[in-house]
């Protein structure tokens, strides 16, 4: 007599029951490799059923398949067979059910995990110790952003229903107040959504249609006229060695409505005030004592909002300070993986080089420029920064 399943299915679609007959023909080795990938945190201890419930769910759900966390103890084996199944499972659902889409770390999107107390009602209502705000949104939950506060250096909650038309990587600014006893901030009135008036905010998808940079800009620099949307070495190692030069940069692209955006890492309390005086749009410092993830996710962050904007169709200005430097600090947030790449590690090659792609011309006068400091004594010792930034990069 055959033993009845403890899971039970129903409106299942027909790409649903596939996908079933498919994952109830495998053998309990292929369910735990299966069952892991789709999530479960004991592929040994639970029963052959479970592993179905556990795959299936994931699959009637249509959730994507999240990064496969690292452990200690015993390494995890992965079956040959494995990515054969997933692939079958791709094409019967149209999701991409891969083992990369699984395994891979997710350097496109922050994912630290922000945590604030209750918001107590009674304190907001009083407004008390209002304060400026502006950062990048990240997602928390179904209900709330929170951001990091480029001026304050605090972390803000936002509540999604303060602006319907708010989406995940949008630059906002605005005013926030404290909003429980442990003296957190909450935002409660949006000024600027995308460098945008709040009321003359609207979201148009117009993004850029590459071509070959050829409209240039004199930024009152002899000699100097940049082609926007294409990459340049700043002939000194830090924007306030020569604060001058920087702030014609940046005040020639603001004057031409070009948002200009700034990520300076290494920040001594001594350098905040000249680097305020720039001018920059939006600033990421990073402290000199900051911790190597938190860096890492605050440059994502800031790095997926100026893909937001090219999709919006604005212009953009990236200045970045120190590749290098910010080269080693991620090394440092991914110091358990190994250092094959141009001596990096493959996270960090890749956020240098999602950084550097930024840079592009579009159709119909689209453009986003980079700017980066270059120090001759020691950049050039950074195969990385040969190979990903001067190579690919004018000298200014």
């Amino acid at each position: 007599m055959t033993k009845k399943p403890k899971y039970e299915f129903t409106g299942l679609t027909k790409s649903q029951e596939d996908c079933l007959i498919l994952i109830e023909s495998l053998g309990i080795y292929e369910l735990r490799a299966l069952a892991r990938v789709f999530g479960d945190n004991s592929p040994t201890v639970l029963k052959r059923d479970d592993h179905i419930k556990i795959v299936m769910s994931k699959i009637i759900s249509g959730e994507d398949l999240k990064p496969i966390p690292m452990r200690q103890g015993r390494p995890y084996k992965e079956l040959s067979n494995i990515v054969g199944i997933l692939t079958e499972l791709s094409h019967i659902t149209g999701k991409d059910y891969s083992l990369k889409n699984a395994k891979e770390v997710v350097t496109n999107k922050a994912s630290k995990q922000v945590t604030f107390k209750q918001v107590e009602e009674d304190i907001v209502l009083k407004k008390l110790f209002p304060i400026e705000v502006k950062g990048v949104l990240c997602d928390k939950n179904n209900a709330e952003f929170y951001l990091f506060d480029q001026i304050n250096g605090k972390y803000i909650l936002i509540k999604k229903n303060i602006d319907l038309r708010l989406q995940e990587n949008d630059f906002v600014s605005g005013t926030a107040v404290v909003m429980n006893e442990n003296n957190e901030y909450m935002l409660t009135s949006l000024r600027e959504i995308n460098f945008c008036p709040v009321n003359n905010y609207s979201i148009k998808n117009d993004e850029y249609v590459i071509c070959t940079p050829t409209e240039k800009i004199n930024v009152g620099i002899d000699g100097v006229i940049p082609v926007l949307g294409s990459r340049y070495l700043l002939d000194y190692g830090k924007f306030v060695d020569n604060l001058s030069k920087t702030k014609k940069l940046v005040d020639a692209m603001k004057a031409n409505n070009i948002i200009t955006v700034g990520i300076i890492p290494n920040v001594l309390p001594e350098d905040k005030l000249s680097i305020s005086s720039i001018g920059f749009n939006s600033i990421l410092t990073i402290d000199y004592d900051e911790k190597g993830f938190d860096v890492y996710q605050l440059i994502v962050s800031l790095k997926e909002n100026i893909r937001r904007l090219q999709h919006l169709g604005r212009n953009v200005a990236l200045f970045v300070q120190d590749f290098s430097t910010i080269a080693y600090v991620v090394d440092y947030a991914f110091k358990d993986n190994t250092k094959a790449l141009m001596g990096h590690t493959e996270d960090t090659v890749e956020l240098i080089k999602s950084i550097a792609s930024l840079a592009k011309a579009g159709t119909n006068g689209k453009h986003t420029t980079l700017f980066t400091t270059f120090d001759q004594q020691v950049d050039m010792f950074d195969q990385m920064f040969v190979s990903s930034i001067y190579k690919i990069s004018k000298k200014l």
